[in-house]
């Protein structure tokens, strides 16, 4: 995917100089782009480019200002980025000759293009947002403008008789293993998953899961656990902040996150806990009960990593937690959901969470994606 980019020069300037300039950026960072309105990056390549690249500046976006030192490009890069904070426009000033820069431009690249390519995507809801998630619903209206997806909402009593579906044949195989506890009418309800997924046109689906569990004594948790393994970003609760924040770092770090409940802060540790996790972020699982209800099915694994990052979204789509920190070892907890992961932070991540937090819910991957985050968070307007 490329990025809206515009080459801002001196009038009368030759065209091969923007050419050029294309050129040299996708041979030097593999960043293709394109001309555009609303230009995701001002590029920079002379002096006396001032007048026009004010013209390029967008109200409700945020902006890379780019530039090296040659040809006095900097010098007006650096006047615009005055007149930008003078009128309120938010973008950040990009030196190509400096390598931190040239690195933060990378990143801010693959945001913008995570970003980018969310608008056009359909999210499906089955069901409601589960009633207990009241700081996690977010509007139809507001994930249209701010992100460009749709939501597509689905009845439960519009979804179909998961009884009525044959077992899914990749489910069965890949939960082979798991001979304890009956995963047929799991298996059903992931072929019912996969429908409603074929049938709307689904890029991710979250599902109000309870409803399915007090009547039917089936769970979706195998089912989710599955679609997240295939790529496919999938959520329960119906909860809307998580399964969007699953949806962007999915394309920017090619893995699934897992969702996660805050199950319990002790000291500098908290307990993460949850019955859904993808089965390729374990390094051992097996299926054990839901754990709110004892029936069912869920996944109960250990993550094999050291590090994690801890990521959430706010409800109106412009602000973000984020932290980088150290998974522990600790003890099962048989009073909360079956995988569970110790996480030690440092103390203002602590007071963080139990001061300002932004819901229940996180969203845990492995590794550090920090920076990509930090990135997010102030385009998106923190």
């Amino acid at each position: 995917m490329s990025v809206v980019l515009n080459t801002m020069a001196h009038q009368g300037a030759p065209e091969h100089l923007h050419k050029n300039a294309r050129e040299n950026l996708l041979l030097r960072f593999g960043i293709e782009s394109e001309a555009g309105d609303k230009a995701r990056i001002l590029m920079f390549l002379t002096g006396g480019s001032e007048a026009e690249a004010i013209r390029h500046l967008v109200r409700d976006q945020f902006q890379v200002l780019l530039a090296s030192g040659r040809d006095n490009a900097y010098a007006s890069a650096t006047e615009v980025k005055a007149y930008a904070n003078q009128h309120g426009f938010r973008n950040v000033l990009l030196n190509l000759d400096d390598d931190n820069d040239k690195r933060l431009l990378e990143k801010y690249t693959s945001v913008f293009q995570a970003l980018d390519g969310m608008r056009g995507k359909r999210l499906g809801l089955l069901g409601e947002v589960s009633d207990w998630l009241v700081a996690s619903n977010v509007s139809d209206r507001l994930m249209k403008e701010k992100l460009g997806v749709e939501l597509v909402r689905i009845p439960w009593k519009d979804a179909g008789d998961y009884g009525k579906f044959a077992p899914d044949a990749d489910f069965v195989e890949h939960f082979h293993g798991c001979k304890r506890y009956n995963t047929e009418d799991a298996s059903r309800v992931n072929s019912l998953l996969k429908k409603l997924i074929d049938e709307h046109q689904l890029d991710a689906i979250t599902v109000e899961c309870f409803s399915l569990v007090q009547e039917n004594e089936v769970t979706a948790c195998l089912g989710l656990s599955f679609l997240n393994d295939l790529g496919i970003p999938s959520g329960c609760e119906g909860d809307l902040c998580s399964i969007l924040g699953m949806m962007l770092m999915k394309d920017i770090s090619g893995e699934m996150p897992w969702m996660a409940n805050v199950a319990s802060v002790r000291g500098n540790k908290v307990l993460f806990a949850h019955c859904t996790a993808p089965t390729s972020l374990l390094s051992e699982y097996h299926v054990n009960t839901h754990f709110e209800t004892g029936k069912g099915t869920a996944v109960n694994g250990r993550f094999n990593t050291s590090e994690v990052t801890v990521f959430r979204l706010n409800n109106t789509l412009d602000r973000l937690f984020y932290a980088h920190a150290k998974a522990v070892e600790g003890m099962y907890e048989k009073h909360a959901c079956r995988t569970q992961l110790h996480v030690e932070f440092e103390p203002d991540i602590i007071q963080e969470l139990k001061e300002n937090p932004l819901g229940n819910h996180h969203l845990i991957l492995p590794g550090d994606w920090s920076l990509e985050l930090s990135i997010m968070a102030r385009i998106l307007g923190q």
